[in-house]
This record gives C-alpha cells, sequence and structure tokens, in this order.
C-alpha cells in the first residue's frame, strides 16, 4: 500500500470515529438528512458479498460499477465511459479519467482487475464467484483499460460488469467491516448491525454531488415501529417496507405520499430437496395444490401482489405462460399424499399426516403467510411448525440448506441467467443460489445452451423451458410478485421506484 493511501485511510477512520461520536443523540436532526427504514439487517453492504435484499439496495450507493442498470432495466455504462466487445470472447473497457474514491485516491485499471481477481477466486466464497466461472483473466493493458478474456462466449457476462470497485489495497481482503471505501456517490460512515446504515454525500462523485447530504438507514424489524415513525416524521421514507393492511390509512395521513408501480420481484415458497420428505415430488405437488394464492394475497397482501405462474412476471421477454399449472385442489393434494404413503390417521380427525418445519424471518408479513400457509397445509394433513428467526440466523440457514420450508423474494429480477445461478446443478451456496439443492441434467443442459445463445428468441425459448421444467419438478411453489409500494414524506421530491426496490435515485432526492 502507498504511503498516500495509508495516510488517507488513516485520516478516514479519524472522520468515522469522530461523526460517530457526535452523532445527534436521538433529538433533532437537519433537514440535510435523510432517514430511511429497513425491514430487516443487511448481512454486508460489501458488493462483493452482498446477495441479502438489503445489502443488494444499498451497496450501489457506495459503490460503482463498470456498468449499471438505468430505470428500464438495460445496461449503460458507470465507470466505463467506453465498452467494446471486439470478439465474442473479449470485452474492452475504458474508464472514466479522474474518478476518485472516498479516501481522494484515483480510480485506475489496476483496482478493477484486484476486484475481479478476488471475486473470481472459490476459496473466497463471493456469491458472483460461479457466474465468473467463464473468465479466463482480466487484464490491465494500461491504467485507464481493463480487458475481460472469456473460456467461452457467454451472453449475460456484461451483466457481470456492474460489481462494485474496491481499491486494489482492500480488494483482496475478505473482512472490512467499515472500511469499505468506493466510488460511490455516498461514503460509509457507520453500520451498526441491527441499529444503522449512516452515509454521507460525497461531493467529489464523477455524477455529481448528491442533493441530500447524508442518509440514514434505521433498521426496524417492528412494522408498528415503523408505521409510527413514518407518521411522526422520524422517518422520511419506507420502500417496501410497510405492512399492506396499513396502506389505506397511510394513504389519508397528513403529510404523507404514497407511489405505486407494478414489481418485478418474486415471491416463492421454497422446498430443501435433500430432506427425506420432501424429495418426494408428490409431497411437494401436494403442498403446492393445498395452497390458495388467491387467498394469500387478497389477505396477507391486501391486493397489493399479482399472483405468479413462473419466474418473471407477464412485461418480461422471458415470461412463460406454459409452466404447469398447479391450481388449489385440496382433492388432489390428500391424494397425492396418499400416494406418497403419507396417510390420514385419523379421517377428519385432529391428528396430521406429517409435520414440517417452515422457517422464515421476523418481518410481520412474511409472517403472516407463513401462517396463512400452514393453515391451509392443515386442512390436508400437513403439520406446520413456523419458526421466526432475526434476518441473520435465518438467512445463514437457508444459505446452508438447514431448513425443510422457507419463503423467500427474489429482488430487481432483470436477466434472466439469474436461473443459472439459482437452479443450476453446480449453483450452490456459497459461489450460487441454488439453495434447495435442485439438480436436474436436462434443466443444466438448456441453462448451459442459453449462456452461449445470442439469437434472442431461442434465448428467451431456453429460458421459458427452463421454467416449465422446474415447476414441473415443483423446486419452488410461485406465490406473487408484489407491487413496489413507497410511503414518504410530502416534503420529499426526486425518489423514483426501480422495478427491484432499488435505492438509486436518492442520491437525487432533496426537500421542498
Amino acid at each position: 500500500m502507498s504511503k498516500h493511501r495509508r495516510f488517507l485511510y488513516l485520516i478516514i477512520a479519524i472522520i468515522t470515529l469522530l461523526t460517530a461520536c457526535t452523532g445527534d443523540g436521538g433529538g433533532g436532526r437537519p433537514l440535510e438528512t435523510l432517514v430511511v427504514g429497513l425491514e430487516g439487517n443487511p448481512s454486508t453492504l460489501d458488493p462483493r458479498y452482498a446477495s441479502d435484499a438489503y445489502g443488494v439496495r444499498i451497496a450501489p450507493l457506495i459503490f460503482n460499477g463498470l456498468l449499471k442498470m438505468d430505470l428500464s432495466g438495460s445496461l449503460v455504462n458507470d465507470l466505463a465511459e467506453k465498452w467494446e466487445q471486439p470478439d465474442a470472447l473479449t470485452h474492452r473497457l475504458t474508464l472514466r479519467k479522474g474518478v476518485t474514491f472516498h479516501d481522494g485516491s484515483e480510480l485506475d485499471a489496476g483496482d478493477v482487475v484486484a476486484t475481479y481477481h478476488f471475486a473470481m477466486d472459490p476459496q473466497n466464497g463471493c456469491p458472483i464467484s460461479g457466474s465468473l466461472k467463464t473468465l479466463e483473466s482480466v487484464e490491465a493493458p494500461d491504467p485507464q483499460t481493463v480487458l475481460f478474456k472469456l473460456k467461452s462466449p457467454y451472453v449475460s457476462f456484461p451483466f457481470q460488469l456492474r460489481l462494485g470497485i474496491l481499491p486494489s489495497e482492500l480488494a483482496g481482503e475478505k473482512a472490512l467491516g467499515e472500511r469499505l471505501i468506493g466510488t460511490g456517490p455516498f461514503r460509509l460512515i457507520t453500520f451498526k448491525a441491527g441499529e444503522e446504515i449512516l452515509l454521507k454525500g460525497y461531493k467529489e462523485h464523477f455524477g455529481g454531488a448528491p442533493k441530500c447530504e447524508s442518509v440514514r438507514f434505521r433498521i426496524l424489524t417492528n412494522a408498528t415501529t415503523r408505521l409510527l415513525e413514518v407518521r411522526s416524521g422520524g422517518l422520511d421514507l419506507l420502500q417496501n417496507a410497510v405492512p399492506p393492511y396499513s396502506l389505506k390509512f397511510l394513504d389519508r395521513e397528513e403529510g404523507l405520499k404514497t407511489l405505486r408501480a407494478p414489481g418485478a420481484s418474486y415471491q416463492y415458497l421454497g422446498f430443501n430437496l435433500e430432506d427425506p420428505i420432501l424429495s418426494d415430488i408428490r409431497v411437494r405437488r401436494a403442498i403446492a395444490h393445498a395452497i390458495d394464492r388467491e387467498t394469500l394475497i387478497a389477505y396477507v397482501m391486501q391486493g397489493q401482489a399479482r399472483p405468479a405462474d413462473s419466474f418473471f412476471p407477464p412485461e418480461h421477454w422471458a415470461h412463460t405462460d406454459k409452466a404447469p399449472g398447479y391450481v388449489y385442489d385440496p382433492d388432489l393434494s390428500k391424494r397425492l399424499l396418499d400416494e406418497a404413503g403419507l396417510s390420514d390417521p385419523d379421517g377428519e380427525g385432529p391428528l396430521m399426516r406429517v409435520t414440517l418445519s417452515y422457517k422464515t424471518s421476523t418481518d410481520k408479513t412474511a409472517n403472516e403467510a407463513a401462517r396463512v400457509i400452514a393453515d391451509q397445509l392443515s386442512k390436508v394433513g400437513i403439520g406446520v411448525e413456523v419458526r421466526s428467526f432475526e434476518w441473520g440466523t435465518f438467512f445463514s440457514d437457508v444459505k446452508k440448506g438447514n431448513f425443510q420450508l422457507m419463503s423467500l423474494r427474489w429482488v430487481g429480477i432483470s436477466d434472466p441467467d439469474v436461473l443459472y445461478y439459482i437452479f443450476h446443478s453446480t449453483s450452490t451456496p456459497p459461489g450460487g443460489a441454488n439453495r434447495g439443492r435442485y439438480s436436474n441434467g436436462e434443466v443444466d443442459g438448456w441453462l448451459d445452451a442459453s449462456r452461449v445463445e445470442f439469437d434472442l428468441e431461442k434465448r428467451a425459448e431456453l429460458y421459458r423451458r427452463v421454467q416449465e421444467g422446474v415447476v414441473r419438478d415443483m423446486v419452488y411453489v410461485s406465490l406473487w410478485w408484489p407491487d413496489n409500494v413507497i410511503v414518504l414524506s410530502e416534503s420529499v421530491e426526486g425518489f423514483v421506484p426501480y422495478p427491484g426496490g432499488e435505492y438509486t435515485s436518492l442520491a437525487n432526492v432533496e426537500r421542498r
């Protein structure tokens, strides 16, 4: 590490400490601070490791990638001012000049190379490593140019160029804590797990200084507390973090406004396919036929969602409406359980055929959904023990495969290559998100083919086959595509909802 950067890191550490020690102590806050409520705690804000919804949405405020997605879901330049693809195996990116990290040092190609070298190494356990397997090399022929060489054509590789870039001096370390330094519009000041995240606007950002001086994320896991805080002015903004039942009251609340837009996220019930009971597809199908999604959406989501019939919503180019339908049919569910050898011990009596564990977070809406599903499953003789955990514990168990049933949400779906990350047999954690340990050679073949198919319609057909195969094998029970719902103070202007619930537009938010 250069003496210059070592000195700058020391200065930043001192500033961070002083800022933490001179907080407002819970009293008044300056108008320049925007306060955002979060329903859960990010596992990390490190872009190399962020994989939960909270970390994925907040990390881009601190870090820039070479490319980024715009509001329409298209890839556009970010740290790169030029992106070229001379052939199917080569991507050449020219960096913007004069971009600086939060420590004042200038970004160069060496920082990009160091970040990707770390993420590529499977020993480091980065979730993106599985998607970088096709990468042969990353080189810096000069300080402004980065050259990516692929082992084989990979049509979705450009989406991997969104990875947030760290300084080379930090990019080789795993546990950075609050020493996260990026080039984004905000720099990290403090991250108190379970309490708050404080970001300060970076005035030298290449895209211009943020309009608000700082953003404070308050982590409030209790839904009632979040409602009280946004009504009293303790929060300026809540995104997808209010119980659906509260919207009819918040719509009439003086001083607040609500924004709604169709979402691109996907809520599902997941199975552990290595479980002795759930490895039987008849049991999984029985569960799917016992769930009444219309009732779930009406009661739990108060109509603020669309029933999902596959992975991607209808407006997505890879959507399929040909996936096998698992309609609500309790009688069929009972017959499937009988076929699986799980007979009803007492007819219409209270005894269950089998009892399963259903893990979820402490989020109020997630718990309500779990309990409604448990009640519906009990009607066909499946007992369900709902177990709620703090987000970090819950998500850790899911990644380890320590569950029978669980429910999660995939957020901000745009590139359908995410199906490889989720369902390919080689994509088990930590290098992927095949958390149910699904394996199907035919589906693997379609996913492999989709990565080298450059004809959009042929590629869409491969993704449709994947979705239909996954539904046929009942890896997930598709539940709904939730709407994006934002509640914010009337004095806040400039916030634009993104389909995946990203916080990208916070840099443009200001007060009237």
